[in-house]
């Protein structure tokens, strides 16, 4: 499984939506697995997705969601007379490719386009938009993040099928105007973007869990798991996010939880993918990103608002995470 997995970049990409047109030189998206939420919305052609050991087959309208560390694939549905969902319940017997998912891009907020030299006459007609995120990135509660996850948990467990919903499910929501919406926000980057996208995917979320229910989940466990087991990590990134613009010492963080620097550094890292260090650092730098795009203030201020020690501080650690400085990326950003 090791070698399917796909980088997730949470500094630079904690949000991505976008429309994906299949093309011989991206497609088929090939196993692999992410730390990332995707949720994938049909627009055009037929598609069989695997995930985990089973098979799914999504038509227009169609939508399935890929919870973190689930290997998962899409091909070309070869037999466009098979019915939606899981009907017919079955084991993924894909090959596994050594070739991963197309890279995406975020200058253009898409998935890399096609060199014109490797286009061929081959279509596939297939067409669908993509939402990908980090749950810990979204701007809501611990618990509200913690139940999710366990509601989820408890969905997949029970029954894989819960992963597929057809368009019959949300004729009445507006679902599809979120994918649009989030595409869009992204797309622009006008102020507030991240906080209404951050909406956008709870309402979302909170739809897909409704669903469940109505298909007969008891999610009265999943709520007393998150209850009653805290997520501690979970606590400590809201504390994070709380105070980033104070002076935070992981060892005081570790000392929240009841546990040695080691210990918690390793713990944390093993969750997240990333040192505390690199978490603390993606919070200030996505502050001082907004204070960039949106405003006019000096990186003194910047700095000063967000956490840093002083400028030379702020500049230091954004050129190492975005290769540029804060001058730069305002420039090349400016709308």
């Amino acid at each position: 499984m090791k070698n399917l997995y796909e980088y997730s970049d949470r500094l630079n990409a904690p949000l991505v939506a976008f429309n994906y047109i299949a093309s011989p030189v991206n497609f088929p998206v090939l196993p692999h697995w992410h730390y990332f939420i995707e949720i994938i919305h049909i627009l055009d052609g037929e598609v069989e997705t695997t995930c985990g050991n089973y098979v799914y087959v999504l038509h227009p309208g169609d939508i399935i969601i890929f919870f973190p560390q689930l290997v998962h694939s899409i091909y070309k549905l070869e037999d466009n007379t098979k019915n939606p969902g899981l009907a017919r319940l079955k084991p993924a017997n894909r090959k596994t490719h050594n070739t991963l998912h197309p890279k995406y891009n975020l200058k253009y907020n898409s998935i890399i386009p096609v060199p014109e030299e490797k286009t061929t006459t081959e279509q596939y007609n297939i067409k669908y938009q993509v939402l990908k995120f980090d749950l810990n990135f979204l701007n809501t509660s611990t618990n509200y993040k913690t139940r999710f996850t366990k509601i989820f948990e408890l969905a997949y467990a029970q029954n894989p099928e819960y992963l597929y919903f057809s368009k019959e499910m949300f004729k009445d929501l507006p679902v599809y105007e979120i994918f649009d919406t989030c595409i869009k926000e992204l797309e622009t980057k006008k102020y507030g973007y991240d906080i209404i996208v951050c909406s956008h995917i709870s309402a979302l979320l909170s739809y897909f869990a409704r669903n469940w229910i109505g298909r007969g989940l008891n999610i009265d466990e999943a709520i007393r798991k998150s209850n009653s087991k805290p997520d501690t990590f979970a606590e400590i990134t809201e504390y994070i996010e709380k105070h980033y613009n104070e002076p935070i010492k992981i060892s005081s963080l570790a000392r929240m939880c009841g546990m040695s620097y080691s210990n918690f550094a390793r713990l944390f890292k093993q969750t997240y993918n990333q040192s505390c260090k690199e978490y603390i650092e993606f919070i200030r730098i996505n502050k001082a990103e907004d204070l960039l795009l949106m405003t006019n203030i000096d990186l003194t201020y910047i700095s000063n608002e967000t956490g840093f020690a002083d400028c030379s501080h702020l500049i230091r650690t954004f050129k190492k995470w975005k290769g540029v400085t804060p001058g730069q990326w305002r420039g090349k950003n400016e709308k």
